[in-house]
């Protein structure tokens, strides 16, 4: 085997990627249980990096963000005004909500001009924040609040629902926090706030000192869902990530000043905060926020806003995509400007992924981007000006020696798993969760699981599979079974509950449920798929309403109680003449038996 590179080295080398307000000498530091410290005598700020730095730079007057909205309206706003409205906002808390650096403030809200006020004064006071999905329900935020513990919340009122989802929560004896929303005004600057006036008429102070911030503080947090049945708070550190998000800005995408980048992304992604907000702010570039991103699927308006607004990178969920190409199969796009399209969230498959570099004529590779919240950026794609010979579509290119990344068969699914033996300064730094949730990232010997299935093409760019546990992705959104079988068991009626997940012709996942009944009951099974149905919208949203709901006596387990997915799996997929392989481990054959008539009866 090939000796690895020297990653320090690499990464040192990788410094001058941040205006540092105090230049690391230190690079890697490792401490016990693979927590490890990057650039930890480093100072920076990140608004400093994403705003101030590109004002000092005579970008002042620059559009920073363009906004579009649900009703297909672009606002815009310029960095010199970004400062303004974080620094009102900034000197609001403070005085208002008596914000300091041990508070903690959680933002709900979507891609959006709010949403990017408050994640970057949150940056500048270096407050530990954490951005939830706008469209989530009273019971996951609930979740999410338990796990944060915030002092503040920042929504908008968007939604007329959403300041009494707010207020019963908080009426909760366990739930402290504060809770401020943005009003709708038809300026940008003229917020006005829950038990508040303008915050212009207070004459708060437009100016706030710049706070010099350690690379290891904590950034922020994000939700994803795992294989157990809370969702984990994965933290990022400030130095480390914003340097790692910087590299993959400028490696994959070849992004610069001179960019106008289109992320269609929720706030709430890992996408949202490194491509659509921190990573091109950080160039000084320009970028496109887009409050529902299905709003592209008008092909006029998203022919119009490449046109008109001169985009340079289209960054797309793969779900985006695959809808794109259902709606839109001869059609094609067209501009001089564009000149970088992407893709994310899940594999992208060949023939989707030729159809969408035909759809907007790019003859080079699209950027098919391989990341997890956890790695905080790309780990590995096909760079944007690669051979598209040696990257043909549906990988996600030649992952980079830096990360000695290899794939090991896992004994228990007999599957090649993805491991990284080196670390990277974007890598996550802890789990809100503790170290039980932490340390089932890392193998014995220190190597990073991604939990996900690949394999390797004759040009050794990497294929991803699937995952290794029991996470669906369904939209780009992780979406843990145990999750949504804790949600389903809530039911009075439930006994028992399995999530599985299948792919549909436009090979996007989709949720089916085998639900057990508690016996002897007498309610119509159609009225308690309807409350199953309203119980999952209720906590995740209707994005993950199931594609079917089978109601049987038994589940089929192995003689030590463990739900066999895989059976239900394919019994939902196969053929009923078809085997459904090795069954020895099974208890009951008799429940393999009625699963698959009743599969065959209500497909």
């Amino acid at each position: 085997m090939r000796p690895l590179p020297d990653s320090v080295n690499f990464w040192k080398k990788q410094i001058n990627l941040i205006n540092w307000l105090k230049k690391p000498k230190l690079v890697l530091q490792n401490n016990s249980n693979n927590f490890k410290k990057w650039f930890s005598d480093g100072k920076l700020n990140v608004f400093h990096e994403c705003i101030e730095k590109n004002i000092n730079n005579g970008l002042g007057k620059k559009t920073a963000i363009y906004f579009v909205d649900k009703n297909f309206s672009i606002k815009k706003i310029s960095y010199n005004e970004i400062k303004q409205a974080v620094n009102y906002l900034t000197n609001f808390l403070v005085k208002n909500y008596k914000i300091n650096s041990k508070s903690r403030i959680m933002i709900h809200a979507s891609a959006s001009f709010e949403s990017a006020i408050a994640m970057l004064s949150c940056a500048k006071m270096g407050i530990f924040q954490s951005v939830i999905f706008e469209d989530l329900k009273k019971e996951a935020i609930k979740t999410r609040i338990k796990i944060f513990k915030p002092n503040l919340i920042i929504s908008r009122d968007n939604d007329e629902n959403i300041k009494k989802n707010f207020k019963d929560i908080a009426n909760q004896k366990k739930n402290k926090f504060s809770l401020l929303i943005f009003r709708k005004q038809k300026t940008l600057l003229k917020y006005n706030f829950l038990n508040s006036t303008d915050v212009l008429k207070h004459k708060i102070n437009s100016k706030t000192n710049l706070i010099k911030l350690n690379s290891n503080r904590k950034f922020f947090t994000l939700f994803t869902s795992g294989s157990t049945g809370e969702p984990k708070g994965i933290i990022h550190s400030t130095g480390g990530y914003l340097l790692y998000s910087k590299f993959t800005c400028k490696k994959y995408f070849g992004m610069n000043e001179k960019s106008i980048v289109l992320t269609a992304s929720d706030a709430g992604w890992i996408n949202g905060h490194t491509y659509a907000l921190y990573g091109p702010l950080s160039f000084g570039s320009t970028t496109i926020l887009v409050e529902k991103p299905m709003l592209l699927l008008d092909i006029n308006f998203l022919k119009k806003i490449i046109k008109k607004l001169k985009i340079s990178i289209l960054y797309l969920p793969v779900t985006l995509i695959r809808l794109l190409k259902s709606v839109a199969e001869n059609k094609k796009i067209k501009s001089k400007y564009l000149l970088t399209i992407g893709s994310m969230g899940e594999p992208l498959a060949p023939s989707v992924g030729k159809w969408y570099a035909k759809f907007f004529k790019i003859n080079k590779p699209i950027v098919n981007t391989y990341f997890q919240t956890e790695t905080g950026a790309i780990i590995t794609a096909p760079k944007y000006n690669s051979p598209l010979k040696k990257n043909p579509h549906g990988t996600v290119g030649k992952p980079s020696k830096i990360f000695g990344m290899n794939l090991k068969k896992n004994l228990k699914t007999n599957k090649e798993e993805i491991l990284l033996k080196n670390s990277w300064p974007g890598c996550m730094i802890d789990v809100i969760n503790g170290r039980k949730v932490w340390d089932k990232y890392w193998t014995e010997d220190g190597q990073f699981k991604l939990f996900d299935i690949g394999s390797f093409d004759k040009f050794n760019n990497l294929n991803i599979h699937g995952r290794n546990d029991d996470v669906i992705n369904i939209r780009g959104h992780r979406v843990g079974s145990e999750e949504v079988e804790s949600i389903v068991l809530k039911i009075n009626q439930v006994s028992e509950v399995s999530a599985i997940a299948i792919k549909d012709k436009l090979e996007s996942s989709k949720i089916i449920l085998f639900v057990v009944l508690k016996k002897k009951l007498n309610e119509n099974k159609e009225v308690i798929k309807k409350k199953i149905n309203s119980q999952i919208i209720n906590y995740f949203g209707s994005y993950a309403i199931p594609e079917k709901i089978f109601i049987i006596n038994s589940l089929p387990k192995t003689r030590s109680g463990k739900i066999l997915r895989r059976i239900l799996r394919d019994i939902v997929i196969k053929p009923l003449n078809k085997s459904l392989g090795d069954l020895s481990t099974l208890l009951d054959k008799n429940s393999v038996i009625e699963v698959r008539k009743v599969v065959s009866n209500e497909k």
